[in-house]
């Protein structure tokens, strides 16, 4: 599904940037992209799909999440994960605790928090028997 140069409104924007509510999604490679505020362009996060690092990752919105978001069928919802990065790429996290929703019909987004939820904000991306694959040359 295309995403990309589309600009989404956060109603509520994202927890701790809540007066910035459109973002548009600048592909990077195959694996991450940079959720990029249109309001400030200083504001920013790295995202990636989730399902791409944890293929059993899996969680249910509440009825308000969902109300928010307005969606008519599960192929209008793209799920994204805000990545933490560091200078060491063995310590690079995914937050699975509040999944970026997008709608990709009607331009909705929403940084959902799960409760209760088995996950957490900094799940590593990498396990520790994984190379790091990224940034050569």
């Amino acid at each position: 599904m295309k995403v990309k140069d589309e600009i989404f409104e956060f109603k509520n924007g994202i927890p701790g940037f809540e007066q910035y509510n459109r973002y548009v999604i600048q592909s990077h490679d195959e694996y991450f992209s940079i959720l990029q505020s249109v309001d400030n362009e200083e504001v920013a996060f790295i995202i990636t799909n989730p399902f791409i690092f944890f293929n059993e990752y899996e969680f249910e919105l509440s009825e308000n999440d969902q109300e928010l978001l307005d969606f008519q069928s599960l192929e209008d919802v793209v799920v994204r994960s805000i990545v933490t990065w560091g200078d060491d790429p063995t310590k690079i996290t995914a937050n699975l605790m509040a999944p970026i929703i997008l709608n990709v019909q009607n331009k909705r987004g929403r940084q959902a928090v799960l409760y209760p939820t088995p996950y957490n904000s900094k799940h590593p991306l990498l396990k520790e028997d994984d190379g790091w694959k990224g940034g050569e040359d």
